[in-house]
């Protein structure tokens, strides 16, 4: 949906590789977690419904009016999102090779290189998008 109203928006600088890239992989992966029946579907979930809870109520802001100075903290979430899915996947991978019953490790096999990748995205978006921000504080603080 996100990516449809981006482009019925007509705002195809928002329309970036990260974005595609993203919505076009989670459905092979939600198709592979569900196939697989994979042990951490409900964390996954739940934590991914949370990021976007928050990120979309910064867009509804926005839509509004509103501009947020907590722009950041939205892709902080996203990369803590990413982290907390590879320390919840030791767990799995704990339980799946002590027998203790873990389901889906080939879904979970594609989730964590999607998430290795995403984690790359989002932390080279992080600085592509902040440090230039960072650096203009920085200057703005110098020349004072």
């Amino acid at each position: 949906m996100d990516t449809l109203l981006i482009i019925l928006s007509k705002s195809k600088q928002r329309l970036t590789f990260l974005h595609v890239y993203h919505h076009g992989t989670v459905v092979v992966m939600c198709y592979l977690w569900l196939n697989t029946s994979q042990s951490l579907f409900p964390v996954a979930l739940v934590t991914n419904a949370t990021v976007h809870v928050i990120m979309y109520f910064y867009y509804l802001l926005c839509a509004v009016g509103i501009r947020p100075k907590w722009k950041r903290l939205v892709t902080n979430c996203q990369i803590v999102q990413f982290v907390f899915s590879f320390l919840v996947s030791v767990l799995m991978l704990h339980y799946h090779f002590t027998g203790s019953g873990c389901s889906g490790i080939w879904g979970w096999c594609f989730n964590a290189v999607f998430n290795a990748s995403l984690l790359a995205l989002f932390l080279d978006f992080h600085g592509k998008s902040y440090a230039a921000n960072q650096k203009d504080v920085v200057d703005k603080d110098k020349a004072s």
